[in-house]
Order: C-alpha cells, then sequence, then structure tokens
C-alpha cells in the first residue's frame, strides 16, 4: 500500500517506513511548516508521487503558534487537491495533538481540532482525532509522551500515533 504523510516537524521527525515496512511510507514533512507552505507544495508532491491509498495530514499546529487563526480555507485548498490527484485514496486528517506552553492553550487546540473535524466532514474525508490519546484521566497532557519542549514526540510519543494509524491500516487490508 502506498501512504503519504503530510505536514510539519511532528511527521518529519519519525520514521514511518521503519514502522511499517509492509507498505511504502513516504515521509513528506517539513519542519516549521505551515498550512499554507504545504498548500505551496501540494501540486509538487502529486505530480511526484502519482500514486497513494492512504494519505495522513498533521498540519496547523504551527499556525496556531504564530497566532494565525485563518488557515481553514487554505487546509480545505489542500484537501481538494489531494482528493482531486487520488480519487480512490483515503485521506485523514489527524487532529492537533495537545502541547504543554504558555503560549498556546489547550481550549485553543480543542477548538481548532473541532473546526478541523468539521472541514474534514464537508471535505469528504476522514478525521482522525488522536487528542485524547495523549490526555490522561485528568485532561492533563501525558508528559512522558513528549520531548522537554513541550511539543516534539518522543518514542513513546510516536508509538501511541503509530498505533492509531496501524489500526487505519489494518482496515484497509
Amino acid at each position: 500500500m502506498d501512504i503519504l504523510f503530510l505536514g510539519h516537524s511532528l511527521i518529519e521527525f519519525y520514521d514511518w517506513q521503519k514502522r511499517f515496512p509492509a507498505h511504502k511510507a513516504v515521509n513528506l514533512g517539513v519542519a516549521g511548516e505551515t498550512v499554507e507552505g504545504l498548500l505551496s507544495r501540494i501540486d509538487r508532491i502529486t505530480k511526484e508521487h502519482p500514486s497513494a491509498d492512504l494519505i495522513f495530514i498533521m498540519t496547523g499546529l504551527n499556525n496556531i503558534a504564530m497566532d494565525d487563526f485563518d488557515f481553514l480555507g487554505s487546509y480545505k485548498r489542500i484537501l481538494e487537491k489531494l482528493s482531486s490527484a487520488y480519487p480512490s485514496a483515503r485521506i485523514f486528517m489527524n487532529s492537533i495533538l495537545p502541547v504543554i506552553v504558555d503560549f498556546i492553550s489547550d481550549e485553543t487546540i480543542r477548538n481548532m481540532n473541532k473546526s478541523l473535524k468539521e472541514l474534514a466532514g464537508e471535505a469528504g474525508v476522514e478525521f482522525l482525532d488522536i487528542y485524547n490519546l495523549f490526555l490522561d484521566g485528568k485532561d492533563r497532557v501525558i508528559k512522558d509522551y513528549l520531548l522537554d519542549d513541550g511539543v516534539h514526540l518522543n518514542d513513546n510519543g510516536y508509538e501511541v500515533w503509530a498505533k492509531a494509524v496501524e489500526e487505519v491500516i489494518e482496515q484497509m487490508l
């Protein structure tokens, strides 16, 4: 199965091919990238990778970090371009994960995830809500899943995310 992983550093910093060796997992993550940055690359991506059965997108956190909350239109254009280029692929928008930084509130991320879930429904794609997998029973971020910066995932965090991705892959087999 051809799987594309698109987005920012959380995509880029993981070896998806190593985790899913039975499939062709292409890592197209770019650290620091915004939704608009991904949109600017999307035509090149679809030309360079003409085949995809499954697409996972993780983007938006860098926009939020810059107090840019007006990116749903650009995200919608990404989804339209991907749906057009890969009409038979299943496309999953990943929820934005919780972070432990002073300048991004949990409420902000929760609200944006609600908007992203609505966008997924409008665009006819799927929403992989993994946000709660990173919270303990008291709705606090599980620090054991994050690096010291409070944003990026460590091996434990990536394993949680990869298991959710694996469940999607297994459904398709």
